[in-house]
């Protein structure tokens, strides 16, 4: 299991803003912290990460203790098992893809593993290449791959598809799962974007007011249960024209669903 209970405070313009979030969720999944701007969702994933210190707290992950304020431990950064994937990318502009890539994976270079990813995330035709030659996908998916090259513990994401329009988020969706499936390592997220969540989490932290209030699946925090029967959250993909009915094509928890709907026709009498 991975445990946090953190409390930190910020100092803005004379107003002081407290966070004090505290939770837990198993290894291997995949995670969703949500909820609206300003509650704490990417100053946990930054205390995850030990980019921000709490003020106070803890954090386990398994019998390791990352953070703990009272014994004075605190695990630097680069001695924590994470790969962190920012909003900018921050990918090194004087790098190829590859040595992007390499970089991620410093110590932990598993030239097969590194194969894969790159197979994965279509990027093979990209490795010569540097960051300013790239579109936002592109630049994206080689971000994605460098933070995973070091097959991490814990995979952090802060809004990672954000910036990209449907289709590519889709696609970037797809990859995730399929590198969660090739290195089960746990990946936490945090989004707004709830069709995102569907698409991806296996469990969801809800955030409000700077402290978790909610856990469970995306069907258990967002559908009530008389409403799950009922109820289908998806993302539209397309739409095509087939005689005189149009099928949409709709992302639903993790499956694309076709729906048919049939156009109404008039005849016009003089």
């Amino acid at each position: 299991m991975i445990k946090f209970n953190l409390h930190k405070e910020f100092k803005s313009k004379g107003k002081i803003t407290s966070f004090h979030l505290q939770g837990e969720f198993e290894e291997r999944k995949i995670i969703a912290i949500y909820g609206k701007s300003g509650v704490g969702k990417s100053t946990l994933l930054r205390m995850l990460a030990g980019l921000t210190n709490p003020n106070k707290g803890t954090i386990t992950i398994g019998d390791d203790v990352w953070f703990d304020s009272d014994k004075k431990q605190n695990i630097k950064v680069n001695k924590r098992s994470i790969g962190f994937l920012f909003q900018d990318y921050s990918l090194f502009p004087n790098m190829t893809v590859l040595q992007n890539i390499w970089y991620g994976a410093e110590l932990g270079k598993d030239e097969e593993l590194i194969s894969r990813i790159v197979d994965i995330m279509d990027i093979k035709d990209l490795l010569d290449r540097k960051p300013i030659g790239l579109s936002g996908g592109q630049q994206q998916r080689v971000a994605l791959a460098r933070a995973i090259a070091r097959k991490p513990r814990l995979l952090l994401l802060d809004e990672p598809l954000s910036a990209l329009d449907a289709e590519m988020r889709i696609k970037l969706q797809e990859e995730i799962l399929a590198i969660h499936k090739l290195i089960k390592t746990t990946i936490v997220f945090v989004s707004h974007h709830l069709p995102e969540v569907f698409m991806l989490a296996d469990e969801v932290l809800l955030v409000e007011g700077g402290k978790v209030t909610q856990k469970g699946s995306p069907s258990d925090i967002f559908f009530p249960s008389n409403e799950k029967k009922v109820n289908l959250f998806g993302e539209f993909i397309s739409i095509e024209n087939i005689g005189d009915e149009k099928v949409l094509k709709i992302m639903v928890n993790r499956e694309i669903v076709g729906v048919k709907i049939r156009c109404a026709t008039s005849t016009k009498v003089d």
